[in-house]
């Protein structure tokens, strides 16, 4: 550059050495130096600073995964996108059960009503939620962009986003969206705080290993080479790890356990306690309103009335018992209620007034069989289906290459199910009276303890399912306890705590989402990436 300057320069100096004097010439010839030596400087100025703000610019922009697209259009179109997927599959999900039962036919206005004000405003809360998300977390990335890690603005996004939560007027979809979210964000806290615990516990052993190399090394210097060929580093497991060991065994049962006693007690007990839904579905798997039909609501608060006044009084058979040699069905008719008395066959007789209440047709050894049964035929239908549809939507693949390990494993999955199924309703409804004729009294804890026993029977099932079992129950135990502790005056309602819940869990997921996926399971994980994208 600086040699074609020179030539320039010649040859001007050529030129206007034929029309003007030496002296008039090298004024010419030294005002184009300081022009070239101020276009020089200029330049350098503008490129340094046009690499300043493209280095910047890059920054920011690499700070969000949308490739491809600007924040705005992240937002935008996550918004869109999002709002048409929800419509249609809660279209679906609303109109799905009434097709394949054949209701539409009779009754075509369920479809008019599954795309009604309640999925146009399920579909809008959703996309905003998504799209609030994306827009301030691009917008914390952007005003924070040499931020080490992205916890903070992940945090933030998640929690602002989780305020769209207002937008969804179904108060019981909203109290459930919660729950769930509470509970995974702590299934995945809990992931992420035993994922530290382990990387503590693995660096003291390192520091261990290495203080135990020192002193093998010291102590070498005074061994025969023989003894040195023995010597090993061995450090042997703590307190913490073995105690990391039981807790990562036992979690999902004793979680199980936990849910189960508050559910089946609330069931039984204190059923305005308990999400109603909830409540018909282990009911309808205790098989007793397909027996006692219309008469069941007035059995079990007969049921109900006659447990608090026996717990109020003395223990004893001769107290909750019913007398030998008297049918259950007189001693109900004199002593409680004649209406009542009329589900009860002749020629059964209970030991126990509580025990002739929640089951009238068996005596307690032959309800036990029968709720066995009946639970198992139940149980095929309910885990047939689903595991078929799981089986074909997720693994037909498989069922292309190797239809006979893909039968074996649906087989084999589905009786597995069954029989946990069959032996946890077994253990709810029956452990009851195997307490009574233990402790020979009424009491809340023949109800509690009932659950605890049969939480262990999870472990009949796969490894892989028994914290997704335990977890699908953890948000109905959460809002059971609740509601009696409310009944209790323990706690009070707060205005919008469901919003502020929603909202501190979303920001907790978020913040591991982004930063330490590898703690979320990884269907969740699959899951998340769809909703949310590369962000």
């Amino acid at each position: 550059m600086d040699n074609a300057w020179e030539n320039f320069l010649e040859a001007i100096a050529a030129l206007l050495s034929k029309a003007l004097t030496d002296k008039e010439t090298e004024k010419v010839i030294s005002g184009f130096n300081n022009f070239q030596q101020r276009l020089q400087r200029l330049s350098s100025h503008n490129l340094q600073r046009l690499n300043l703000e493209i280095t910047q610019s890059n920054k920011r922009v690499s700070r969000c995964k949308h490739e491809g697209k600007t924040c705005s259009q992240n937002v935008t179109r996550g918004f869109l996108k999002t709002w048409m997927i929800a419509y249609l599959v809660k279209y679906a999900i609303g109109v799905l059960p009434a097709l394949l039962k054949g209701k539409v036919f009779k009754n075509p206005s369920i479809l008019k009503k599954g795309g009604g004000s309640d999925t146009v405003g399920f579909a809008f809360f959703l996309s905003s939620f998504l799209s609030a998300y994306k827009l301030v977390l691009c917008t914390m990335r952007y005003y924070r962009p040499d931020h080490e890690g992205d916890r903070l603005n992940a945090f933030v996004a998640g929690s602002v986003a989780g305020l769209t939560l207002f937008l969804d007027k179904n108060k019981s979809r909203r109290t459930a969206l919660t729950l769930y979210l509470f509970t995974r964000s702590i299934q995945f806290g809990s992931s992420y705080a035993m994922k530290k615990w382990a990387e503590h516990r693995d660096a003291k052993r390192v520091n261990q290993r290495l203080a135990l190399r020192d002193a093998v090394d010291d102590e070498a210097l005074s061994l025969s080479s023989d003894a040195k060929k023995t010597q090993a580093l061995v450090t042997k497991s703590g307190w913490d790890d073995i105690l990391a060991k039981c807790m990562s065994a036992s979690a999902a049962t004793a979680l199980m356990s936990l849910t189960a006693s508050v559910n089946l007690y609330s069931c039984v007990i204190e059923p305005d306690a308990m999400p109603k839904s909830y409540y018909n579905f282990i009911m309808q798997h205790s098989g007793l309103p397909q027996k006692f039909g219309p008469m069941f609501d007035p059995l079990l608060d007969t049921f109900r009335s006659q447990f608090e006044l026996l717990k109020k009084g003395p223990g004893g058979f001769e107290n909750i018992g019913i007398p030998k040699g008297v049918s259950s069905r007189d001693f109900i008719a004199e002593n409680i209620s004649p209406n009542i008395a009329t589900v009860f066959p002749a020629d059964v007789h209970h030991d126990y007034q509580c025990c002739a209440l929640l089951h009238p047709l068996y005596p307690c050894h032959r309800h036990a069989v029968d709720t066995l049964t009946g639970e198992f035929g139940r149980a095929v239908k309910m885990y047939g289906t689903l595991n078929a549809i799981v089986t074909l939507v997720f693994q037909h693949k498989r069922i292309v290459s190797d239809p006979k390990e893909s039968a074996y494993r649906y087989i084999k999955s589905t009786l597995r199910s069954c029989v946990f199924l069959a032996i946890y309703v077994l253990g709810a409804f029956y452990m009851p009276c195997w307490l009574r004729r233990i402790t020979k009294r009424e009491s809340n804890w023949n109800y509690l303890l009932n659950g605890i026993v049969s939480g262990f029977t999870v472990l009949i099932e796969a490894p892989g399912r028994r914290m997704e079992l335990a977890l699908y129950c953890l948000p109905r135990a959460l809002e059971t306890t609740w509601k009696l502790m409310l009944k209790r005056g323990l706690v009070r309602n707060i205005k919008n705590g469901d919003i502020a819940l929603f909202s501190a869990s979303m920001g907790v997921m978020m913040t591991l989402y982004q930063n330490d996926p590898s703690v979320i399971n990884k269907h969740y994980l699959t899951v998340l990436t769809r909703l949310f994208g590369r962000n």
